[in-house]
């Protein structure tokens, strides 16, 4: 399966980076001086990339891991073609859910004081085509790394990592923290619908994590000392409110989302 390039501006999405602070002189600073070759190393066994890139700019400042391994495109052909390049090769039916996504990310950024903004992070997913024609789902997990003197977005980091694992087809997802105010978004790619799911509690979570870790619900019930029945309902409100039916894929999906 080929690429598809799309003409895509994202000027427009980068001006609500914190513009209600105005717009600052651009000072373009390189992180290049951070390269380690032992964070390096360790990202390549760990089959991770991580990136600094500019909204304002639509530059990157810095990649290290083995990026190709993970999303198919070599360090240096993303350093050479920039973040917009880079975004041009998902595949169409994603490229519209994180257009939409990206809004939503933009929406609630702004609405973080400025003493939040340290906690912020948005993880999304989405399927990208690499260089040898493979699909592969992706992950990316955005914090934001430095703010200019007007504490509009400077720069991002970004952890990206393959997840082709995850069987979500049709679907993606998006996680926001760092407000007073967590939010779960799903788009579904047919109808390019956006729907924000009911969170689970510290209960469920629990559970979830029990789960993740093999645990049968007879077990988690004697951990917590609640009744089996109470584990049963758990487990169901954990797949209603994520709108699955399989639990693995559930397990999955919080985990790849930091969740749990």
């Amino acid at each position: 399966m080929k690429s598809t390039t799309f003409p895509l501006n994202i000027s427009p999405l980068n001006s609500i980076w914190r513009s209600s602070l105005g717009d600052a002189e651009h000072s373009k600073i390189s992180y290049f001086n951070l390269n380690n070759a032992l964070l390096d190393e360790v990202l390549r066994i760990q089959q991770l990339g991580l990136v600094i890139w500019s909204p304002d700019s639509d530059e990157y400042g810095l990649l290290l891991g083995d990026l190709q391994n993970v999303c198919g495109w070599s360090n240096d052909y993303l350093k050479n073609v920039g973040p917009e390049a880079f975004l041009s090769h998902l595949v169409s039916s994603s490229f519209k859910g994180l257009c939409s996504l990206i809004k939503h990310m933009n929406t609630y950024l702004m609405s973080i004081s400025e003493s939040q903004l340290p906690h912020f992070k948005a993880i999304y997913d989405y399927e990208l085509i690499g260089k040898d024609g493979k699909i592969r789902r992706i992950c990316q997990e955005n914090s934001i790394f430095t703010l200019d003197k007007n504490s509009k977005v400077q720069y991002f980091l970004s952890c990206i990592s393959n997840i082709s694992n995850v069987k979500r087809d049709g679907k993606q997802h998006l996680f926001l923290t760092g407000a007073s105010k967590e939010m779960l978004l799903e788009i579904d790619q047919i109808t390019n619908d956006c729907t924000e799911l009911q969170l689970l509690t510290s209960r469920e979570l629990e559970i979830a994590k029990f789960m993740g870790k093999g645990l049968q619900s007879e077990e988690i019930s004697e951990l917590l000392s609640i009744a089996l029945t109470t584990v049963y309902k758990h487990r169901q409100n954990i797949l209603q409110k994520l709108k699955m039916q399989d639990t693995n894929e559930a397990l999955h999906l919080l985990k790849t989302l930091k969740m749990i």
